[in-house]
């Protein structure tokens, strides 16, 4: 992570848009969030692009996607040990260029990448990209056996690093235009952690997130941060060595006040907070900026009163939306998108 990581609240987007043409998503993102732009997954436009199928050719030949289908099936005719030593042949010894997104499943992507070489070299400061989570890829497929993957401690290992050489890939690609790189895992499936749903321990979600982290870091130069749009347990990602967390502020805000020391561990390394302050999927259409900034503006206050220096809660902020937009409609995201824009601003304006 850069020395002088220092966000200033940029806006930035998550994951989904629901757009089925993939130059008009981008270029909807580039207008609005020009200081750390995202590629856009376009699960409307082919489902291949929802987050299991997309990154599922990144965990060959342990885990295979159907062409245009949301359905992904694991070890390709193999047995679980060859599939297990082909996956770490590739790891151990192959290009990383294997692990990089499969353009023909990330048009939002190809598009992204088309915009920002075109456009000037000193347009966009950042780029953001993403890659599923090792928690919730494993949770989200299930083996011969019908169990989550997640519960086989060597597949979920490597599928663990194999996401990881997935985000360093995409970092190496993104870098190249010259730009500084933000990769978010995202793990929508550890908002259920500790319930009955999701019996897994903290020890294991500390492994694979730190394994994770490790592949990516060990490849490429990038931030990392982990989305989880639920409540979860953020001393955990702290733990594992996130550099940014990024939560739905607007529903949850209030639980990562109960991590007051776990914040300062992150911002006084150097890390960041996200803050989801623009509802996604509780979005109604009468949100404005002022009072959204109003409620982040509270929890920030929040943080002060737990001992938290209000220039360090400045500078090491983000503002995004609060989760993934693509069951959304093209102008409830643009309005999102445009508030998001206008959240940064007036926290800029009054708190930095």
């Amino acid at each position: 992570m850069p020395d002088n990581f220092k966000p200033n609240f940029t806006a930035t987007g998550i994951g989904t848009l629901p757009h089925c043409d993939p130059k008009a998503a981008v270029s909807d993102v580039l207008t609005r969030l020009s200081d750390m732009p995202y590629w856009p997954q376009l699960p409307q436009r082919d489902p291949g692009e929802d987050m299991s199928p997309q990154y599922a050719p990144a965990l060959a030949p342990i885990l295979q996607a159907a062409p245009g289908s949301r359905e992904v099936s694991v070890f390709g005719g193999l047995s679980r040990e060859e599939a297990l030593a082909a996956f770490y042949e590739r790891l151990f010894g192959g290009s990383l260029d294997s692990f990089a997104l499969d353009q023909a499943m990330a048009a939002g992507y190809v598009a992204f990448l088309e915009a920002v070489e075109q456009a000037p070299a000193d347009s966009f400061p950042w780029l953001k990209g993403h890659v599923t989570g090792p928690i919730t890829m494993g949770l989200g497929v299930a083996g011969p056996d019908d169990k989550a993957l997640l519960y086989d401690d060597e597949i979920s290992e490597a599928i663990a690093r194999g996401l990881g050489a997935a985000a360093a890939a995409q970092a190496q690609r993104l870098s190249a235009t010259g730009r500084p790189v933000m990769i978010f895992f995202d793990e929508p499936a550890l908002s259920g952690f500790g319930s009955a749903f999701t019996p897994v321990s903290r020890d294991k979600v500390l492994q694979l997130l730190s394994a994770s982290f490790e592949e990516a870091r060990n490849r490429a130069d990038m931030v990392i941060g982990v989305h989880c749009c639920g409540n979860t347990d953020w001393s955990l990602l702290v733990d594992a060595g996130a550099d940014v967390l990024n939560l739905d502020s607007e529903g949850f805000g209030q639980h990562l006040l109960l991590y007051p020391e776990s914040v300062r561990t992150l911002l006084e390394r150097g890390g960041a907070v996200a803050w989801g302050a623009v509802p996604t999927a509780e979005y109604k259409g009468n949100e404005t900026a002022k009072g959204l900034w109003g409620s982040l503006h509270e929890l920030l206050k929040g943080m002060e009163d737990k001992g938290l220096p209000h220039d360090l809660l400045a500078s090491q902020a983000l503002v995004t939306p609060a989760c993934g937009m693509g069951t959304l409609t093209e102008d409830q995201s643009r309005a999102i998108l445009d508030l998001t824009a206008q959240v940064s601003e007036l926290a800029r304006e009054h708190y930095i």
